[in-house]
């Protein structure tokens, strides 16, 4: 054991320990609470401002759009009422002179605004050929004039072409309108435009948005990208969904739009810089507030881990105090705060300890009281179970004592039942005599009698054998039809001689069952000769089969009275029938059900009923099943359970 005054050091050290960690530990969750309010504002700030940002660009990329789409309905109205102008339409005759084609030029002059001194504008046929022409010469490569329908009515859309970049890296694209005489297209308008022709273009743009953003604008399939203020450019690479990358300018917010009646697109750009530049901002002034707030808070946790330490090392010394059994009270319980209603706990727990050791001392004593009480119990359970195993072993011999009792007397009754049947068949042939009618009734009378006892005592000792677990099985392959025609020629005498009706529905000659072939056959008879039993004169009898891929059942239909729901359970059990009248005294002793379901068994199958009151009743065989014999090569292996 340690000497008294070491235990009193262990709290001081400890005590010493908490008077540090408390205030560091306070100060480090406000610390980090403050980390995490300043990353989630800072989180909240920039994804707000990227939503602004890109709500901005967006709505700047559909006015742009919107004003290009009404500048060129504009430009689109101008080039109508020039298509309908006379001087045009004399000028693409074929036999047009030099005074048609400066008509013609005057009205494509008309055309012509300031700011298109840079490029012509033109008259051609309909095979793209120039006719006349207005404003200063083009070096450019005139395209194709597009396809338009000859049919169409006066008055065609105004077609803008595709953007293409020219030798000296100017995007260009053209303006094409129909010229057309009784429908048919007779001659375009066409003009050339170079995009970008303002330099100061994307300095306004920037000036109207109030953003630090680049513009684009490209042909819808990703190509011919130009600025705004006309210099050639790439598209930027592809970052995250929304984001793409520029050289020289890093990561930028891309918003895109597509320029209405035009195969163009604008795309706007501002630096992710940019829009972190605000929320950055805001984010350096509420880190000096948050450290001005966690300077506060770790003085303000230093005062208050004092506080609670102090009353916690005199705790700790009256628990130890506690400990080695020299309770004393030393701790103070006059303060009204937690760490007073604490003291006030511990005091009173002190208390509760002494008295509960003595308690829990009595009840010591009380639980190995009970330990005995339950070993007595053991003992006795113990005895118990031995006198009923015993009472079981006593049981089993007694069974076996009567099945075997069961299948020596009916071996021993057989002999003479034989013997009688072979007298009385013998008077009746007349060896020891002549023979009167009533005799020979009354000697038909002792053998049907005789068969009806050895029916009975073969059906014993079938179930003495059977109880006693000397029955094996031979499982083969057993092909149904053929079994159950070879029972309906045993049990058809009996069927006439009640004048009922038997119905063998045909089986399929491919069905076999797993089964062995003479229990197979033992069962269906018992089945058929209960449904002949109690069927009544005149009644039908019907079996049939069906199968699914793995097992096949025999159902056996009888037009009886049926069985009452309450003797369903029981029917199968030994010595029991399902109705016995004084009418019907050679019903037998109830073992052919309790004998069928077991060769059920035997064989790996079931054995079911279903039956209802006045209806009759159903009993199903279900066995597995197997490759016609025909199909399987070989014989099939028997199987002795």
């Amino acid at each position: 054991m340690a000497p008294p005054d070491r235990p009193p050091a262990a709290p001081r050290a400890a005590a010493t320990t908490l008077e540090r960690r408390l205030p560091l530990l306070m100060t480090g969750v406000l610390g980090a609470g403050l980390a995490a309010l300043l990353a989630v504002t800072y989180g909240t700030l920039t994804r707000r401002a990227e939503a602004i940002t890109r709500g901005q660009l967006g709505q700047a990329a559909r006015e742009v759009g919107n004003a290009t789409r009404l500048q060129m309905k504009q430009r689109e109205y101008d080039f109508r009422i020039a298509a309908r102008d006379p001087a045009l339409l004399a000028a693409l005759r074929d036999d047009a002179g030099e005074g048609a084609h400066a008509a013609a030029r005057a009205v494509l002059a008309d055309l012509l605004a300031p700011r298109d001194s840079l490029t012509p504008i033109e008259l051609w046929d309909a095979a793209g050929r120039p006719v006349a022409s207005a404003g200063r010469a083009f070096g450019a490569a005139p395209p194709a004039p597009p396809a338009a329908a000859p049919s169409a009515p006066q008055g065609d859309a105004l077609v803008t072409t595709s953007l293409g970049h020219t030798e000296g890296g100017r995007a260009l694209y053209w303006h094409f309108l129909p010229v057309r005489r009784d429908g048919a297209v007779a001659g375009w308008i066409a003009q050339p435009h170079v995009f970008g022709a303002r330099p100061d273009a994307g300095r306004l743009l920037r000036g109207l948005t109030g953003e630090e953003l680049a513009a684009y604008v490209y042909n819808a399939d990703g190509t011919a990208w130009t600025s705004f203020d006309g210099v050639p450019a790439g598209p930027p690479a592809p970052d995250d969904s929304g984001w793409g990358r520029r050289a020289g300018v890093g990561r930028v917010a891309v918003v895109a739009a597509r320029v209405p009646e035009t195969p163009w697109q604008v795309s706007f750009e501002t630096p992710e810089g940019w829009i972190r530049a605000e929320p950055r901002r805001t984010l350096a002034w509420l880190a000096v507030v948050s450290g001005v707030v966690l300077l506060a808070g770790a003085a303000a946790s230093w005062v208050i881990g004092q506080r609670i330490t102090r009353p916690l090392r005199l705790l700790t010394r009256a628990a130890e105090g506690l400990a080695s059994g020299t309770y004393e009270h030393p701790v103070p319980t006059g303060a009204r705060d937690e760490v007073g209603r604490l003291a006030s706990s511990f005091d009173a727990m002190a208390r509760q300890v002494v008295a509960a050791r003595a308690e829990l001392e009595q009840r010591a004593e009380d639980a190995q009281a009970a330990a005995e009480a339950l070993a007595a119990a053991n003992a006795r359970l113990r005895r118990i179970t031995e006198d009923a195993e015993r009472a079981r072993a006593d049981a089993d011999r007694a069974n076996r004592a009567k099945g075997d009792f069961l299948a020596m007397m009916s071996h021993e009754l057989r002999t003479p039942l034989n013997a009688i049947g072979g007298y009385a068949e013998l008077m009746a042939m007349g060896i020891h005599g002549p023979v009167t009618p009533a005799q020979e009734d009354a000697l038909a009378r002792v053998q049907r009698s005789k068969a009806h006892l050895l029916t009975l005592i073969n059906d014993v000792l079938n179930f003495a054998r059977i109880d006693a677990g000397q029955v094996r099985y031979a499982i083969a392959a057993v092909p149904l039809g053929e079994s159950l025609a070879g029972v309906e020629a045993l049990v058809a005498p009996q069927v006439r001689a009640r004048r009922q009706t038997l119905t063998v529905d045909a089986c399929d000659g491919r069905l076999a069952v797993r089964a062995d072939p003479d229990k197979l056959r033992q069962l269906v008879l018992n089945l058929l000769g209960n449904a002949v039993k109690y069927t009544p004169e005149g009644g039908t009898i019907t079996v049939s089969c069906d199968a699914d891929p793995g097992r096949v059942r025999v159902h056996v239909r009888d037009s009886g009275p049926g069985i009452a729901p309450d003797r369903l359970a029981s029917i199968f059990e030994p010595f029991v029938q399902g109705e016995r009248a004084l009418n019907r005294p050679d019903e037998g002793v109830g073992l052919g059900l309790a004998i069928s379901r077991e060769l059920a068994h035997g064989m790996g199958g079931t054995l079911t009923v279903a039956s209802e009151v006045g209806r009759g009743s159903t009993f199903t065989v279900t066995l597995a099943r197997a490759a016609a014999p025909a199909d399987v090569a070989g014989a099939a292996p028997a199987l002795t359970p």
